[in-house]
């Protein structure tokens, strides 16, 4: 076989190609994906102690399937230590939302909000101690039945990706965004989208801030999200009738 042939052979097979670290037929190649953002993460240096020792109010929030545009009224989040005394149990989450209108029909987790189904009794733990940034949220009967390793399998992640320095506010991402837009990168999943696996909220401890929620969107933008997504949630005169 003389010389001419071989480079046509190798260039058919990809391998004498500008892109022949891709190898056979490009086979291995890797997509070139704009999301996640290049280095994304979670925060370091993270307090979990600190981060739910107050209650959280959602300013603003991608709607799910699981908490749809009419349900985006007083929404807020509180968490506590299943045994403060042994914090690797995790934490139980009450979240608490109005329905259609500011002090609406209520809604919760664990009893926040009032009594809700099997599904309703939320947990959080950390699965990586050296990641305490990254949990995984999920129902508690999972984990009763299933055990935790199992039950991480229904669970969704819960990535705190930016934060105030005094915990004053807090973008929270259902893991790194992974699905592009035209305007950038929102969490999700584009199959199985009915589970966990998204979500995109902005956080503050105070029940209305704009100030806060005009900082995380601009932090947010330059993270690469799309916040287009980010729906807000009415707090002004709520009163949280019932939440915990």
């Amino acid at each position: 076989m003389n010389m001419k042939a071989v480079v046509v052979l190798l260039a058919v097979a990809g391998i004498a190609s500008p892109a022949s670290a891709c190898g056979f037929l490009g086979l291995f190649c890797k997509e070139d994906k704009k999301c996640p953002p290049r280095g994304f993460d979670s925060v370091d240096n993270f307090d979990l102690d600190r981060y739910i020792s107050e209650p959280w109010y959602v300013q603003e929030q991608m709607p799910l399937r699981y908490q749809p545009e009419d349900q985006l009224f007083c929404v807020r989040a509180v968490y506590d230590y299943i045994d403060p005394q042994e914090k690797s149990k995790g934490v139980v989450v009450y979240n608490y939302a109005n329905e259609k209108k500011v002090n609406g029909k209520a809604r919760g987790t664990n009893g926040s909000g009032g009594q809700g189904s099997a599904f309703s009794a939320l947990r959080a733990f950390v699965p990586d101690a050296s990641q305490p940034s990254k949990l995984e949220v999920g129902p508690n009967f999972f984990q009763e039945i299933f055990g935790r390793r199992i039950a991480q399998v229904f669970y969704g992640p819960y990535w705190v990706v930016a934060l105030d320095p005094n915990y004053e506010w807090a973008i929270i991402s259902g893991g790194a965004p992974t699905i592009e837009t035209e305007k950038g990168c929102i969490p999700g999943m584009k199959f199985f989208s009915r589970f966990n696996g998204k979500g995109f909220w902005l956080f503050s401890r105070k029940p209305v801030d704009p100030e806060s929620t005009a900082i995380m969107r601009q932090k947010a933008e330059e993270m690469g999200f799309d916040t287009s997504v980010l729906l807000n949630v009415e707090q002004e005169g709520c009163k949280y009738k019932g939440a915990i």
